[in-house]
Order: C-alpha cells, then sequence, then structure tokens
C-alpha cells in the first residue's frame, strides 16, 4: 500500500513458539521459526526436528527472575569459534539467538546477541 513503483510490498510475521523450560528442551521446527524461552533451570537445547534447507530460527532466551541459568546445545547447533557461549547471567536478561540450518553438513549456523535491555 502507498507504494507507486508497481512493486509488491511483502512482510512476513510469525508467531513466536513458547518453549517449556526443562533439563531438555524440544524444539519442532514445523511450527515456527520464532522461539520464546524462559529459563527457570540449566538447560539443554535439543536438535530441532523437521528442519528444511535454509531454514532460520530464532530464539528470545530470557533468565528466570532468579538467574545465572545456563544452556547447552544439542549436536547441530554450531557457534563462531567452535565455543558456544554463555548467555547474559543477570536475572530477566534477553538474549537473542538466530540460527541457519544448512541440510548438506546437517548443521545450523548459529549467533547470540547478548543482554538487551
Amino acid at each position: 500500500h502507498g507504494r507507486t513503483d508497481g512493486a509488491v510490498r511483502i512482510t512476513q510475521s510469525v508467531a513466536a513458539v513458547s518453549l517449556t523450560s526443562g533439563s531438555s528442551i524440544a524444539v519442532d521446527a514445523s511450527g515456527s521459526n520464532n522461539f520464546k524461552l524462559v529459563l527457570g533451570t540449566n538447560a539443554t537445547l535439543a536438535n530441532p526436528t523437521s528442519l528444511t534447507d535454509g531454514m532460520v530460527l530464532n530464539f528470545r532466551i530470557k533468565q528466570d527472575g532468579t538467574g545465572s541459568r545456563t544452556l547447552s546445545y544439542g549436536s547441530k547447533y554450531k557457534f563462531p569459534g567452535g565455543t558456544a557461549p554463555t548467555l547474559s547471567t543477570a536475572a530477566n536478561a534477553v538474549d537473542l539467538m538466530s540460527c541457519y540450518y544448512d541440510s548438506t553438513d546437517d548443521t545450523l549456523a548459529c549467533v547470540l546477541s547478548k543482554a538487551f535491555a
């Protein structure tokens, strides 16, 4: 709307799926590309199911009111330098993680941005 050049404007909005905190956190990529997680315990983010080549997954990870929760990652999650990042530890801290899936390597190339305020 409002464009005069004849180009089609396309926007995307994908509703986030809330993940359940626990020792192992299941992720079904067929449900959404966006996920929200409030960490209530130290946990492992399991390898997602239903991945397709080129898929981008976004995770909003929030510490609970206690904070200092840790998150480990399934074997498909790969990070720059080969080392998984440490989450922000403050109570209610918010980090964002984005991952790109490559089916040839069967890996998720991920980056984490920390401490949104």
